[in-house]
């Protein structure tokens, strides 16, 4: 049996992921501000990662005796303020990086503390994004703070070499993100009609097929080695 600790699990990738891990017999911590997932092997975190002063009461606990291997996903995250640099809201600003950067970093930190005594395989998967290599006008947050998590992956990686970790990107995903990159305002986001015609062309993928492809890399480690990773490159299996 697996342990996943998963943030995010409200909606989106994050709650896809942790219903996926379920169904499969797997154990689930989530860390959100919401409680949305009602299951016997699910505990829930009740935490605004965008607050340091919450971080003292997280743990990772939980652990039964016939845990295999834990899981970290870090997929929390915001777009932040989509708007030209000379536009951006410093308090906005400064919660966005918190909330994609600091708050992952810490929790990584915090995993591998909690857990240095159990001598059980260690995964790490910070969700990150096209965007950290290739840079969208308006999202100067977004991109950087996401490459900012890329580096940081590739870091700990070096770090602790008997940590498995990926920076993983999903692609483009049928999630509220994208639902509020659609809302925004043309004259602050040149790129708008781009991603609209992306849902009304059906281009994107679902939350759930995400999370199935995320459990197929998880249960592969010997042919997924690389830090950084897009899904779009990974096929699943047919059935």
């Amino acid at each position: 049996m697996k342990k996943f600790y998963i943030t995010g699990t409200s909606s989106g990738i994050g709650m896809a992921l942790a219903e996926a891990a379920l169904a499969q017999g797997h154990q689930v911590t989530g860390f959100a501000r919401r409680h949305k997932i009602e299951h016997p092997n699910y505990r829930h975190i009740n935490v605004d990662l965008s607050q340091l002063d919450q971080y003292a009461g997280i743990g990772f606990d939980g652990l039964k005796d016939d845990t295999d291997e834990v899981i970290l996903v870090n997929n929390a995250g915001t777009l932040g303020s989509v708007k030209p640099v000379a536009q951006l809201d410093p308090r906005r600003t400064a919660d966005a990086y918190h909330l994609n950067l600091v708050a992952p970093s810490l929790l990584c930190k915090l995993f591998l503390d909690n857990l240095a005594s159990r001598k059980i395989p260690k995964t790490i998967i910070n969700i990150s994004s096209g965007a950290a290599s290739y840079p969208v006008k308006s999202w100067s947050v977004y991109c950087a703070s996401k490459a900012g998590l890329t580096m940081f992956s590739e870091v700990l990686r070096l770090d602790h070499p008997d940590v498995r970790v990926h920076a993983i990107s999903p692609g483009i995903v049928d999630t509220e993100m994208q639902g509020e990159i659609r809302r925004s305002r043309i004259e602050d986001f040149p790129d708008l009609q781009r991603f609209v015609d992306y849902k009304q062309n059906d281009e994107l993928s679902s939350a759930e097929t995400v999370a199935q492809k995320l459990l197929y890399v998880i249960d592969q480690p010997e042919k997924f080695t690389e830090v950084q990773m897009s899904l779009r490159h990974v096929e699943l299996p047919k059935s």
